[in-house]
């Protein structure tokens, strides 16, 4: 189950001592410049539970009752972490699941970076986790060898209990715990860790641990904060990318019933009313009179397109293949908006951010309201998406200023119109390929980025373009040549993990088989951030209009050890309905130095009825884990497009697809 709690750390590890004596161990991970080698050599403390004033920073902690707490220290915002960090842990630990009970850490560096993002949640703490729950088991075995005066190596640990071999003798954790908590936690060397065959836990398909509170509606999301005396802000910001407010006349919004203050914020950028409802908030901001400093009034989308095509230059000759590809602007779309809520008092700041930097968090609180990280308190509640765009704070930073400059609590909104022109977008980027007739295997490209609107990490970065640019020149490139898309790629990809995915993927999908009259498969392949291997296959049929339907996507991923089959296939599925999407619809636009669209109605995404059937695929692997997250979505573009030219013979260079593409 999910659980939120308004409480601290230090609250937490109270509440603990209150109802007995419990185990918990704290684990130091590497922080560059602040831990010494003595540290690193071994990243585990002795933190346990001491009476109040001991503050340890703790990744597992273990009742009376036996419940085992799980701290996680990355952020959940869907894709499962709450769920598949805890599994390594109880692998190890050998915990009975059903007692499993998770909470968000707080912002600490005694977890080394929080930073949820580059899909290193996993792949960054397998190893670490899995240290945390064999030196528990141990101490845990260790505790029942005392209690029984015989040797540890007579004793094994099975789901929650500790059975003395002999005598079939057994203890639970929860009986185990005051004795454990005596005792000196394992050194580094001494760990003894499960044979993956022994696993039991690893590689199930656990369900998510959220999904009650998401089907009864018990999971709270920064919307659903509601503290004493709290009031609601909504920001005007300034519509001209770099433009700041010159003045503004705010008697009319004042006038409006619950509004309480108008202020400006963020060097004029913004203005902010803070109301006592949502409405009056809203309603204010709607009569706000400012005048703007526009930024820079005469941006425009194809501008900046053809400074950034001028970059590149066609050799045009028969000897060479080549072609540039595009990718415009894009949002992230969240169906959370930003959201974030601040209550900062004279000696201490609390923050409710759903944020993919909790230690990021805090530092924008610390700068703006110049206390210490000690009187600085971080929640993260539940995401609901972020893609990227919530590894900035700057919404948080608004949060804390408000609050800051009216003095009371403060929930800071954006509408969707908020969200949608005030991003960190998806650059626009174009890329040149080319490779000579004589030796097509030698493909080269270079890329360039425009200047413009801001831009942020965007659901695999440059991972996107990349593939979309070379799996689109690929086939163009085997087409050229005379040779099957799938064989030229075996050709390119022999001898590399590539291999094994493109094998996996064109054997599910049937490659080569019949397909209905109209329709085509394309292939396409990409190893995000040289970790995680993907293939995919797409099938598409378009119509006489030009409307590309994709009826089927073919997953084959190698991410190494599989914690959760179900939430692996879950982060395929969802990055290719994110890719699928990009190459559909995704596309912002500037007009006057103005960002063109707003809500879903001119930014669209994939509706249910336009949902392909998904089929995902596992590579066996005996590797630690990788990452899943942004895996899915590279490939899935370039799968369409190719599809796309063995259905019609058309080539498409541009995400998303533009109307004239198919005319």
């Amino acid at each position: 189950m999910s659980t939120y709690s308004k409480s601290t750390r230090r609250d937490f590890l109270k509440a603990s001592a209150l109802v007995g004596t419990g185990l918990v161990l704290g684990f130091r991970l590497p922080d560059a410049g602040s831990v010494s080698a003595a540290t690193t050599d071994y990243p585990v403390v002795n933190l346990a539970l001491q009476p109040a004033g001991f503050v340890p920073n703790a990744y597992l902690g273990i009742d009376p009752d036996g419940v085992v707490t799980v701290q996680v220290h990355r952020s959940e915002m869907g894709q499962g972490v709450n769920t598949a960090l805890p599994m390594i842990i109880a692998e190890e630990l050998e915990a009975d699941w059903s007692l499993i009970r998770i909470v968000q850490s707080p912002a600490d560096r005694i977890y080394g970076s929080q930073v949820t993002g580059g899909s290193q949640s996993i792949q960054s703490s397998y190893d670490t986790l899995r240290r945390a729950g064999a030196a528990a088991r141990m101490m845990l075995i260790a505790a029942a060898a005392q209690l029984w005066d015989v040797s540890p190596d007579e004793c094994y640990a099975q789901n929650g209990t500790v059975i003395h071999e002999a005598s079939g003798q057994q203890f639970s954790y929860g009986e185990l715990v005051e004795t454990a908590a005596a005792l000196p936690v394992p050194e580094r060397g001494d760990l003894v860790l499960k044979d993956p065959a022994d696993f039991r836990i690893i590689g199930t398909r656990q369900g998510n641990l959220d999904n009650p509170a998401y089907v009864d509606g018990s999971a709270v999301f920064a919307s659903d904060i509601q503290l004493p005396g709290m009031l609601v802000a909504a920001v005007e910001h300034c519509p001209w990318t770099g433009g700041r407010a010159a003045s503004f006349d705010a008697s009319a919004a004042e006038a409006v019933a619950g509004v309480r203050h108008v202020i400006s914020i963020n060097g004029d950028r913004g203005i902010a009313v803070v109301a006592d409802t949502t409405w009056a908030a809203l309603k204010g901001r709607e009569l706000l009179q400012v005048e703007w400093e526009r930024g820079n009034p005469e941006m425009n989308t194809d501008d900046l397109r053809q400074q950034l095509l001028d970059r590149f230059e066609l050799a045009n000759t028969p000897d060479v293949i080549e072609a540039i590809y595009e990718v415009s602007y894009m949002a992230h779309a969240s169906m959370e908006p930003m959201v974030c809520v601040a209550d900062v008092r004279e000696d201490h700041c609390e923050v409710w951010a759903p944020t993919q930097d909790r230690q990021g968090a805090r530092d924008a609180a610390r700068s703006l309201s110049g206390m210490g990280n000690d009187a600085i308190t971080i929640h993260v509640p539940l995401i609901g998406g972020a893609f990227g765009r919530r590894l900035e704070n700057d919404y948080v930073s608004e949060a804390v200023a408000i609050s800051q400059a009216v003095g009371a609590p403060v929930k800071l909104f954006w509408t969707r119109e908020d969200d949608m022109r005030n991003d960190y977008y998806h650059p626009m980027v174009a890329a040149y390929l080319s490779a000579p007739q004589s030796s097509p295997t030698s493909i080269q490209g270079r890329g360039g980025e425009a200047v413009g609107l801001r831009t942020g990490a965007w659901r695999s970065v440059g991972e996107h373009p990349e593939a979309f640019a070379r799996e689109c020149f690929v086939d163009e490139v085997a087409e050229a040549t005379g040779r099957d898309p799938l064989t030229f790629r075996l050709l390119l990809n022999a001898g590399t993990p590539r291999q094994a995915v493109l094998e996996l993927a064109a054997e599910k999908a049937g490659w080569g088989s019949p397909l209905p009259d109209g329709w085509g498969r394309g292939i396409a392949v990409h190893s995000t951030f040289d970790i995680t291997h993907v293939a995919q296959v797409a099938e598409v049929s378009v119509s006489d209009s030009g409307r590309i339907r994709v009826h089927r996507v073919v997953c084959a991923v190698d991410c190494g050890t599989v914690i959760n089959p179900d939430l692996v296939e879950a982060q395929m599925e969802g990055g290719i309905v994110f890719g699928l999407t990009a190459a559909l619809y995704s596309q912002i636009t500037v007009k006057d130095g103005r960002v063109q669209q707003g809500n879903f109605y001119d930014y669209p995404l994939l509706r249910m009825d336009e949902m392909p059937e998904i089929e995902v695929y596992f590579v066996p692997s005996d590797r630690s884990p990788t990452g899943v997250g942004e895996m899915g979505v590279p490939p899935t573009a370039p799968a369409v497009f190719n599809a796309v030219y063995a259905a019609t013979g058309k080539r498409l260079r541009h995400l998303p697809v533009q109307p004239e593409d198919l005319q």
